[in-house]
């Protein structure tokens, strides 16, 4: 299969009350054209695909849509075949306007440990309630030496002492632990936006990660030039 490359402005389709993306054109590392597209049965459940002008695949996303309401979806499984060259940087994007144009309000997935800081990139923020987890990540936080983290480590020894007597804080605040995982989601986020691959906390495992309607208001100054870069005609 030959796939052409030309323009790629992005239209949509509705089919069972979800409106998905007709395929579009993008580029990833070096300028390399790609096509993105939806491959199978649009529905509940839907598996967004990525290939070169060959028709070799690079990589796929596997979501589920909420139904009947059709509020959020899931992500299923997110796999790049050739990792360092933006194809998942790609895929996750296409999700995002899957998210975007159909005005859903929760995209959730799990996270494994190393991917961890690739979602946090995007504004995903961990939704973990194992307060062992998240204090570990807050006590390495408050000793590390990253640069221009000054807010983030007061925020970390602020929270986590009353994580660690969470019986007696959760009384006050209901969100506590939500706030921990703000507190380490951020940091991640610098991390990988600043492309510092060291200084990750050592996670245990990973984690469940959430992308609200709110996300697209406090990091769309990232994701459109994001979008630009790889030449994908949509902006949040």
């Amino acid at each position: 299969m030959s796939l052409a490359i030309g323009s790629n402005t992005i239209k949509f389709v509705e089919k069972k009350g979800i409106k998905f993306f007709e395929g579009f054109n993008a580029t990833i590392k070096n300028e390399k054209p790609v096509r993105v597209f939806f491959d199978g049965e649009m529905g509940e459940t839907a598996s967004i695909h990525v290939r070169d002008k060959k028709g070799n695949r690079l990589g796929f996303y596997d979501l589920k849509f909420n139904t009947p309401d059709k509020s959020s979806m899931e992500g299923v499984q997110l796999y790049a075949d050739e990792p360092h060259e933006n194809v998942g940087e790609v895929l996750s994007l296409a999700a995002l306007i899957e998210f975007s144009k159909n005005n859903l309000n929760h995209f959730r997935l799990f996270s494994f440990k190393e991917t961890l800081p690739f979602h946090a990139r995007f504004g995903f923020i961990l939704d973990n309630k194992n307060e062992d987890f998240i204090l570990k990540a807050l006590d390495y936080i408050k000793k590390s030496k990253v640069r221009y983290i000054d807010e983030i480590k007061y925020k970390a020894s602020f929270f986590a002492p009353r994580i660690e007597q969470s019986e007696k804080y959760l009384k006050e605040d209901k969100y506590l632990l939500e706030r921990g995982c703000k507190v380490i989601s951020d940091y991640l986020k610098h991390l990988s936006r600043n492309k510092i691959n060291k200084n990750v906390p050592p996670f245990e495992n990973g984690s469940w990660v959430q992308f609200t309607d709110w996300e697209f208001e406090t990091n769309r100054i990232f994701l459109n030039p994001l979008l630009e870069k790889h030449n994908i005609d949509y902006r949040f």
